[in-house]
């Protein structure tokens, strides 16, 4: 496999994004409960990983199905030329994600009760006739925002918030103490609300076009310097409340603060004539932006 092949399976094939989410979930593990070690982390971490996969793998693959005239684009590369792969990987990842979250159902079913409708009425409408979510005028990114902040920041601390009890009871094993979780979590789940929320407005850019030809208005179409005014505003709000609120350590937050700028710096660098790989390589990327933060912290600052 040559290397423009091995580019397209991570950038298109949605690994990175599965990536981007897994350490998004990693995060949170780390803000809410700081350097402790649970006997869960991997498997919900490897849930988040398989979900995301298998998600946006079904999503790429309905979208080819259901186009009546077949998209050239590069996204639509990897499920254009191997189809069967694409359907075989996304049913498989679901698959896999409900093997590996099954014995954390109970604890997993308030964040999935919001989560499921969320990701499947955005490409499939609730009744035959009506809009799809991201029809909707203006708010499709509330819904990318809302299912993100639900996968990554809440669902992991649900399933700690269970295995604490279950520690408690003595059912459960935990390496290095119980405890709830810390101050920053709470105002974490504004913060990546906000952050992801500003990176489905930079795509917003990328399908300015498709939204067009569909009738949607996005921000992103219909008022492309307020959305930039908004990311900007956004990210600061976000700095903001890193160096504000008790709990965040000083060097992860002057990690974290500058991967926000990286957000708000491509905010006003991105717009509909960018290229495809800019928003597959370096949009995405910016999800990855505090994770390294927090890597960066843990090796460096947090011995």
């Amino acid at each position: 496999m040559n290397s423009r092949r091995l580019f397209n399976w991570f950038f298109y094939g949605h690994l990175q994004i599965a990536l981007a989410a897994t350490g998004l979930g990693w995060l949170t593990l780390q803000l809410a409960y700081d350097s402790q070690t649970w006997a869960s982390d991997t498997p919900v971490l490897a849930f988040l990983f398989f979900s995301t996969l298998g998600v946006y793998t079904l999503h790429r693959y309905l979208s080819f199905q259901r186009a009546g005239v077949r998209p050239t684009s590069k996204r639509y590369n990897i499920v254009s030329r191997h189809p069967a792969a694409s359907l075989v990987i996304g049913i498989g990842s679901m698959a896999t994600a409900g093997i590996i979250g099954l014995p954390f159902i109970d604890a997993m079913w308030g964040s999935l009760l919001w989560a499921t409708p969320l990701t499947i009425f955005y490409l499939t409408p609730p009744i035959k006739g009506w809009p799809r979510l991201r029809d909707l005028p203006y708010v499709k990114v509330i819904w990318v925002a809302w299912a993100w902040t639900l996968m990554t920041a809440q669902l992991p601390i649900d399933i700690m918030s269970d295995a604490i009890n279950q520690a408690a009871s003595g059912e459960i094993h935990c390496f290095a103490g119980c405890g709830s979780p810390q101050a920053p979590w709470p105002y974490e789940l504004i913060i990546r609300f906000l952050f992801t929320g500003s990176i489905a407005l930079l795509f917003d850019f990328r399908d300015t076009v498709l939204d067009k030809s569909q009738g949607v208005k996005t921000m992103a179409n219909m008022h492309p310097k307020s959305t930039r005014w908004i990311i900007t505003l956004a990210m600061l709000f976000s700095c903001y409340l890193l160096w504000s609120i008790n709990g965040y350590k000083q060097s992860f937050t002057s990690l974290a603060t500058i991967a926000y700028a990286g957000v708000l710096c491509a905010a006003w660098l991105t717009n509909e004539t960018r290229s495809e790989d800019w928003f597959a390589v370096v949009i995405n990327g910016l999800l990855l932006g505090p994770v390294v933060g927090m890597v960066v912290y843990s090796y460096y600052y947090s011995q």
